[in-house]
């Protein structure tokens, strides 16, 4: 059973859930969540697909700036894309991980 403390801060987490991402917090009451708004990776995704697309079409039509262009923007996303996810998800730290190895749990 849930403290007072517990119930109050699991009640202030669903409170922000809800106001933050309403539906996200609708799948996660139905037992279907999807990926909450701002894990959503795919249009940076398809922004490397599309220029490594672009860049084998320069690459067979031999235009070299064409190519050149696809891959910098594809190789630009596809940084950013693990950018964005490492700082949204968090990239453990060698601290964290020697932490984590001893049984401590960030919050």
């Amino acid at each position: 059973m849930l403290s007072s403390e517990e119930r109050r801060q699991l009640s202030a987490i669903e409170a922000w859930t809800s106001a933050d991402d309403p539906a996200f917090a609708a799948g996660l009451a139905k037992g279907r969540p999807r990926a909450p708004r701002r894990d959503r990776r795919w249009p940076l995704q398809l922004l490397v697909a599309l220029a490594t697309g672009f860049a084998l079409f320069s690459l067979v039509a031999s235009q070299p700036i064409g190519l050149v262009l696809g891959a910098v923007v594809a190789c630009a996303a596809a940084v950013a894309d693990q950018v964005r996810a490492r700082r949204r998800h968090g990239s453990p730290s060698v601290v964290g991980r020697l932490h984590r190895r001893d049984g401590f749990q960030p919050f």
